[in-house]
């Protein structure tokens, strides 16, 4: 028996040792990126995402304030490339799916999405808790500061 449980845990490390790969940054043109933070209220707190049309125009769809309705604007690839340039400082290709902090049954949730064109994508959340870094504040910053001219999405 003590035989047994020795190669099921010798198994399962080397397994998780497999599944271990290293992220790196994603070589394609970001082309989408959401990022929301959710409190106990019944509207988000913030959120923000950027789409790339079907004529390859990008519009940003964000709230101003916090609780704010959404407003959206067109932005260029330039504005694209300074949210990729966060992704790529700040590592966010390599978050956890998820981070949880079970001693908190209420409090706030995020998530962050990212997809590129060579077909990956990323996404990450989390409840009361959240990677090291800054990036996820970065992202809302920039979506904050880039639809302050928006219009009301009807």
């Amino acid at each position: 028996m003590r035989r047994h449980n020795l190669l099921a845990c010798l198994t399962s490390a080397l397994l998780g040792l497999c599944g271990c790969a290293v992220n790196k940054m994603p070589e394609g043109e970001l082309v989408s990126i959401s990022f929301s933070h959710h409190t106990t209220q019944a509207n988000a707190e913030f959120e923000g995402s950027v789409e790339k049309g079907g004529d390859g125009v990008f519009i940003l769809k964000a709230t101003k304030e916090d609780y704010s309705p959404l407003f959206e604007k067109k932005i260029d690839a330039k504005a694209m490339q300074q949210f990729r340039n966060i992704i790529k400082e700040e590592k966010m290709y390599s978050y956890k799916e998820i981070y949880a902090n079970p001693n908190v049954l209420d409090g706030w949730m995020w998530s962050f999405g990212a997809k590129f064109s060579d077909g990956t994508k990323i996404y990450s959340h989390g409840s009361n808790a959240r990677p090291k870094g800054d990036g996820l504040h970065r992202i809302r910053t920039l979506m904050k500061e880039l639809i302050q001219d928006g219009v009301p999405v009807e």
